[in-house]
């Protein structure tokens, strides 16, 4: 199961891109499945913050909290 470090909305984004690319799921699937609109997911795998996740990563660095990421088949419930 692959983990790596989040320091910054994009380092999410990518992994959230490769998952659903590594489960063969396009973009219209995912958002189908999670009741999501397309667009929302094109916005959030591209990797750009915006306010709210610029600032949720400065309260966890001055907190000196650190995200790991890990992805693979045993799935946590939301």
């Amino acid at each position: 199961m692959p983990s790596l470090p989040a320091r910054k909305p994009a380092d999410i984004s990518a992994v959230i891109k490769a998952a659903r690319d590594d489960q063969g799921l396009s973009q219209s699937d995912l958002a189908e499945r999670l009741a999501f609109s397309r667009d929302y997911l094109v916005e959030l795998e591209s990797g750009r913050a915006n306010t709210y996740t610029t600032r949720l990563f400065r309260v966890l660095h001055e907190l000196g909290i650190s995200i790991t990421l890990h992805y693979g088949d045993d799935r946590a419930e939301p």
